[in-house]
């Protein structure tokens, strides 16, 4: 019997889903081309109908008939079926690994974690994709990856010498976290300076919580709130100042080393203690998560938090926008500035950022080896959609005059009834069917409001730090214990910070820390930075 081929898209970068994959009307996926062998003349030729099976975390603001979808149909010669997946990133793997153990291999899935990436590369479920493939149908692609990732962008996807994907990258991943600060509470408590040390900013944080800077004549604001569920997310802008980042791997002098057991996290701690103790730090943030941090700066009851950049600015500066115009609502003289963290006793500033290799990519399941002209199909698509402006414009907004016109400033407006969401989603346009990788330069005129484009360049500025620069790494014996660190290093953090366990206790927390297979983990940290970062 004849398996039924099965196309999966996940991806959360990639939006809307359009692109899964496409099978010929009765070739059951199979196709002819053999794997590793040169594409034939005819293979990136769009004569041949192929068929499309698209899944979507957005399957109720798409419409498979509408606009955008017509055009892609009618560009790429393609048939298109249009089913739901769910959109939760667990869930979305969930999904993929059950039709591979059912045998029923995806045309294509995207933004698996590296450990799961890996796991499927050695089962044998992935096909391997040629770099030379994409030299030739995806030149724009290619030549953005090297922009940011180098002369050899596939480094972290290679396998055993073969590449399995196409990465995702996301550049604004190491300049993504700054600090927000309320600037129009800096001015109710009279601090006419930014504040740019650690002595400057305890003096806000004191203020923040004694001087009544909401003005509602109660003791009832903190100046820091922070969740302590993520070593990213933990006050790192405090550890920055002493020239550590925990949650990351980067070098020092040629070495690994982790910011979570640096020396400089000691000292990071002893001041949270401090602030904790004088209680300047919001007490909650034992227990804060996303959301719990949201509401709190939201409702104004903390004055400070660490965050990406574009969420403390107006959403139509870049997208989000939340912080700022929910914080707005509540409160319509709400203003922020944006600080890289306070400066240490050494002048050092910054926080962990985000690695720009954010997930695994897209990757394509083991019988497109034997079906090159599909894997084709979908990497010219890809292609189309994320860097030519023009397609992109078209997806997003429409018909110009119709759905759309361009304003004497050159911003780009949707037309009513098509500024309504519904309306747009009967039409089949909108930011559900945007582009598939994260060129934001592509994207600029489109994503932010020209009155606005200097604020989000100077915002753009502000972050410091380093990243993880082995989080896209194959490094098996770390992944079996890094859960296991993590846990154990959050758990000290807290008690260090709140005074559960004496900042005295921590190079004995550090030895602790080597046991539980720290001491390994650097071995091996070092291992595959020498051997793949260092070419």
């Amino acid at each position: 019997m004849k398996k039924r081929v099965v196309t999966a898209f996940t991806s959360a970068a990639l939006l809307a889903g359009l692109i899964a994959g496409c099978t010929a009307p009765g070739d059951g996926g199979k196709g002819s081309s053999p794997g590793g062998t040169a594409p034939s003349p005819d293979e990136g030729s769009l004569a041949k109908k192929l068929r499309m099976v698209n899944y979507s975390s957005n399957f109720d603001k798409m419409n498979v008939n509408g606009f955008a979808y017509n055009l892609i149909k009618q560009k790429f010669n393609v048939d298109i079926e249009l089913l739901p997946i769910p959109n939760d990133v667990n869930a979305r793997k969930d999904a993929i690994f059950l039709k591979i153990a059912s045998g029923e291999i995806p045309n294509t899935w995207s933004d698996l974690r590296f450990p799961d990436y890996n796991k499927l590369v050695r089962e044998g479920a992935v096909a391997e994709i040629p770099e030379e493939l994409l030299q030739k149908y995806a030149p724009k692609y290619m030549a953005w990856l090297k922009k940011h990732l180098g002369d050899d962008p596939f480094k972290y996807t290679r396998r055993d010498g073969k590449n399995y994907s196409m990465p995702i990258i996301w550049t604004l991943g190491p300049t993504q976290r700054v600090l927000g600060i309320r600037q129009d509470w800096l001015d109710k408590v009279g601090i006419t300076k930014k504040p740019e040390t650690l002595d400057e900013l305890e003096n806000a944080l004191r203020k923040f919580r004694n001087d009544d800077p909401d003005g509602n004549g109660k003791k009832d604001t903190y100046g820091l709130t922070g969740r302590s569920d993520s070593l990213e997310q933990i006050f790192t802008s405090v550890f920055g100042a002493f020239g550590v980042y925990p949650g990351a791997f980067y070098e020092e002098n040629g070495k690994i080393v982790r910011g979570d057991v640096q020396p400089g996290a000691k000292q990071a701690l002893t001041v949270l203690n401090k602030w904790y103790t004088e209680d300047l730090l919001d007490p909650e943030f034992v227990l804060n998560k996303s959301t719990n941090v949201e509401d709190k700066v939201v409702s104004g009851k903390v004055g400070m938090v660490q965050d990406s950049w574009w969420r403390f600015l107006p959403r139509e500066a870049f997208f989000s926008g939340l912080l700022h115009d929910k914080t707005k609502e509540n409160n319509p003289n709400a203003k922020w500035t944006l600080l890289a963290g306070p400066k240490g006793p050494d002048g050092k500033q910054g926080m962990t950022q985000g690695n720009p290799i954010i997930s695994s990519g897209v990757q394509f399941g083991k019988p497109l080896e034997k079906n090159r002209e599909l894997m084709i199909r979908y990497i010219q698509i890809a292609e189309e959609r994320s860097f030519n402006p023009q397609f992109y414009e078209s997806l997003v907004y429409g018909e110009k005059g119709k759905t759309y016109r361009v304003t004497e400033s050159g911003d780009f407006e949707y037309i009513p009834p098509y500024d309504k969401e519904e309306e747009r989603i009967k039409f089949g346009i909108g930011e559900a069917y945007g582009t598939s990788f994260n060129d934001y330069d592509m994207q600029a005129p489109y994503a932010t409001k020209s009155n606005l484009r200097q604020m989000r360049k100077d915002a753009e500025a502000v972050a410091k730090g380093k990243y993880d620069i082995l989080a896209a790494v194959d490094m098996p014996e770390y992944f079996e214990v890094k859960d296991r660190l993590d846990q154990m290093t959050l758990k000290n953090y807290v008690d260090f910070i709140i005074g559960k366990r004496p900042v005295g206790q921590f190079d004995q927390f550090v030895d602790e820390w080597k046991k539980a297979g720290g001491a390994k983990t650097m071995e091996v940290a070092q291992r595959e930075y020498d051997k793949t970062m260092k070419k």
